[in-house]
């Protein structure tokens, strides 16, 4: 049996985000997000407090070149 210390079963677990929303979520059929909407996604997952946001591929298309010039 294994048991956990005092003082760490007071502390709340810490749960990570990983976003894929702008490379994933744009892939879908009749998905066509601009630069404007991608950039306001990405500044609402930021605020959200999501530490790691998936901007889809440098260099991959026009689009995500200006995405990632920003």
């Amino acid at each position: 049996m294994m048991v956990a210390p005092i003082n760490s079963m007071k502390q709340k677990p810490v749960i990570q985000v990983y976003d894929t929303t702008l490379r994933d979520g744009s892939q879908g059929e009749g998905i066509s997000l601009s630069l404007d909407d991608k950039l306001k996604i990405a500044r609402q997952l930021d605020r959200l407090g999501v530490p790691f946001i998936e901007g889809g591929w440098p260099g991959a298309n026009p689009k995500d070149v200006q995405f990632f010039g920003n």
